[in-house]
């Protein structure tokens, strides 16, 4: 009778094990905890990306006008009648308003004074 290549499988199986070392236990050891690490660290990135997050955009309405802050990158979009604009870019920081006693004084409005009528004018007829 011809033998096939799954009864030599099956011959194979049924030999006694052989005796493993110690330098062969402890490289299977060290094999199946790597393993077991890369698994987990696999899970783990699994885990903090499909984690929930906050919305990533917030929204202000008023007086017609929409301002839409993304708050993953830090851009702020307002849009007003139909038309959109980009307020702040990503990276771009928030300029803050100067001291008082930095701005320039405005200089004071030249009033023009009224012209007096003329001293000899002749008094109106009654």
């Amino acid at each position: 009778m011809r033998r096939n290549r799954l009864d030599d499988l099956e011959a194979e199986d049924e030999s006694p094990p052989e005796e493993l070392s110690f330098a062969d236990i402890v490289e299977i050891a060290a094999r199946k905890l790597v393993t077991a690490i890369v698994i987990a660290g696999g899970l783990i990135a699994l885990a903090i990306y499909f984690r929930p997050s906050p919305p990533r955009y917030q929204a202000a309405v008023g007086d017609g006008r929409v301002v839409r802050i993304d708050t993953r990158s830090g851009s702020v979009i307002a849009c007003e009648g139909g038309r959109c604009y980009r307020v702040l870019q990503r990276g771009q920081d928030l300029v803050k308003a100067p001291a008082p006693e930095a701005l320039p004084v405005p200089a004071a409005r030249q009033v023009q004074p009224t012209p007096a009528p003329p001293s000899n004018a002749a008094a109106p007829a009654r």
